[in-house]
């Protein structure tokens, strides 16, 4: 379906791709992995065609359609949803040229171009058009929408999902999808991972989203941070971290075999020059002469000897220790709360004047808890984080937060970042560090002495949530309001906030898509925020089990 020779991409000195080859097959799906900055993106551009390499090539198996979905996506706000999936998907184009050329069928031509254009019609099930997006705007729970709704008035998520579900409903022959999840919840998480294990399309993914590569792709690319280049590896991304680590360590004891062995013929060579030196200096008496050629002999000959294993140590090809990054270690510590105050909501009434609102709830969370808050996006799962941080006035009702409670909210802090400043500037203003304590803690999380003089404006969204979660360090939080973390976070970044959170003894109150993430936590009451009420759940898998149920259904409508 793709093949990609030898591309090669450079910006400046900096070189993104290096050599990358690889083939993509019909209805394959493959992860494109790699921590953030190493290229993903701009190899999912060059095969779309929008960026050019420097070398190399991409073939395209004729009249393969190719669907792009980049991270940041621009629709039209003139449109409505309808009438933007029928021009994405080419209906629109299709029908006006059929209406043209329905006037001259007595040309035999013209009537040969209206068969194809039928065709095309019928193969796009033209005719069930608006059924069929009914159908993808229900698995990206957004049944609520009428086909007649202008895009000026949906949210930013919203618009994500529906310029998604136009590239799906399009029919093409390969998806190169950036970044897919990142607007996703739970539900439609799910009902797009079925979609696309069922689809004919080959697919190319980006996403730091694990369990979500598990269940759909079958092979994993990998773009290496140090040398751009790119692997393959066969199987799904568990897989793919279980190769990559026993290669590691199996290039780790041939290294370690290897050193020990030169390091014997080097002890044996020094003892055998040791013994040249002391058998030619010996002395003897003149009568002993056998003696004497006897000992010159063996000295010579364990000078040989050592220059022979010297050769043998020089024609040695030696083992590389493999490089590997230095780990993301987040040194987040909670202060010490003696009071343990909990956070408790009486008769919480909230929302945005009487278009939108969430409540009563009563709600009380103890010290050092793990509470999960799910449900479908617009439920107002974030207007309730905003709540209990105080970032958003409550309507009614009553919400106690205890003195000793030192909050560390992400959600906020995102939106609150000053991209004037620098990095270095940002935390000096806003905790008790010093500057060369700040430079240390930055180099914790990666942070380069030249990065942290940036002005925050320049980082990439993964580098503003290491920097937030740098400051929760220096702040000692003891409470983490966590409002989808994992979303610009790279895999690498993830696991790290993954194995600090297990040990954390503070509080946190998480929001997030991301399945591995939320089991990982072993969070300790979870709650699913519908039709304004907050209801408790006993069990994460069974909420699970009844998304998948109902995304399968939904799949088999559309056939």
């Amino acid at each position: 379906m793709i093949n990609v020779k030898r591309i090669t991409k450079n910006y400046g000195a900096l070189t993104v791709l290096s050599d990358v080859s690889f083939s993509l097959n019909v209805a394959e799906k493959v992860a494109l992995v790699g921590p953030n900055g190493v290229g993903k993106t701009t190899l999912l551009k060059i095969i779309a065609g929008l960026e050019e390499p420097d070398s190399g090539e991409v073939q395209i198996a004729k009249n393969a359609c190719i669907g792009y979905l980049p991270q940041e996506i621009k629709v039209p706000e003139s449109e409505t949803v309808e009438s933007y999936f029928r021009k994405m998907v080419g209906l629109e184009e299709i029908e006006k040229e059929m209406q043209q050329l329905e006037k001259n069928l007595d040309d035999s031509q013209k009537a040969e171009q209206y068969s194809q254009l039928e065709e095309r019609f019928r193969h796009l099930n033209g005719d069930a058009f608006s059924y069929r997006i009914k159908i993808i705007l229900a698995g990206f729970g957004l049944e609520h929408l009428s086909l007649n709704q202008s895009l000026r008035f949906l949210s930013s998520g919203q618009k994500s999902k529906i310029a998604l579900g136009a590239i799906l409903l399009k029919g093409v022959d390969v998806l190169l999808l950036d970044e897919p999840t990142n607007n996703l919840d739970l539900p439609a998480l799910i009902w797009l991972e079925n979609f696309l294990s069922n689809s004919n399309a080959a697919c190319l993914i980006v996403s730091h989203d694990k369990r979500f590569l598990d269940n759909v792709v079958s092979r994993v690319f990998e773009l290496d941070w140090e040398t751009r280049t790119l692997s393959v590896h066969v199987g799904g991304y568990t897989d793919y971290l279980e190769f990559k680590m026993k290669k590691i360590n199996r290039l780790k004891e041939l290294y370690r075999l290897q050193q020990e062995k030169i390091e014997n013929l080097e002890k044996t060579i020094r003892s055998r020059k040791a013994w040249a030196a002391i058998g030619a200096k010996q002395e003897v008496s003149d009568k002993d002469k056998y003696c004497r050629g006897m000992r010159r002999d063996r000295a010579a000959k364990s000078a040989k000897n050592a220059k022979a294993m010297e050769k043998r140590i020089e024609k040695i090809d030696l083992i590389d220790l493999p490089k590997e990054r230095s780990p993301l270690i987040i040194p987040l510590k909670p202060q010490e709360s003696k009071a343990k105050h909990p956070i408790i909501l009486k008769d919480v009434v909230v929302g945005y004047g009487n278009n939108f609102q969430i409540g009563p709830i009563n709600l009380e969370i103890p010290y050092g808890v793990r509470v999960g808050i799910l449900g479908t996006n617009g439920v107002g799962k974030t207007t309730l984080l905003k709540a209990i941080t105080g970032e958003l006035k409550i309507q009614k009702g009553e919400i106690k937060i205890g003195q000793s409670l030192v909050m560390g909210n992400l959600m906020q802090e995102h939106e609150n970042l000053p991209f004037d400043k620098t990095i270095v500037q940002f935390l000096k203003e806003r905790t008790n560090l010093k500057k060369e304590q700040i430079y240390q803690l930055l180099a914790k999380f990666n942070f380069s002495a030249e990065e942290a003089g940036k002005k925050i404006g320049e980082l990439s969204p993964g580098g503003r949530a290491r920097l937030i979660l740098a400051f929760f360090c220096a702040i000692s939080a003891n409470v983490l309001v966590l409002d989808e973390p994992t979303n610009h976070l790279d895999i690498e970044a993830s696991e790290a906030l993954e194995e600090v959170l297990s040990a954390y003894s503070g509080t946190i109150i998480l929001v997030s898509h991301d399945r591995y993430f939320v089991e990982k936590l072993n969070l300790t009451h979870l709650y699913v925020l519908k039709d304004g009420k907050l209801m408790p759940i006993s069990s994460f898998d069974e909420y699970l089990a009844e998304l998948t149920l109902s995304a399968k259904r939904l799949i088999q409508r559309l056939k």
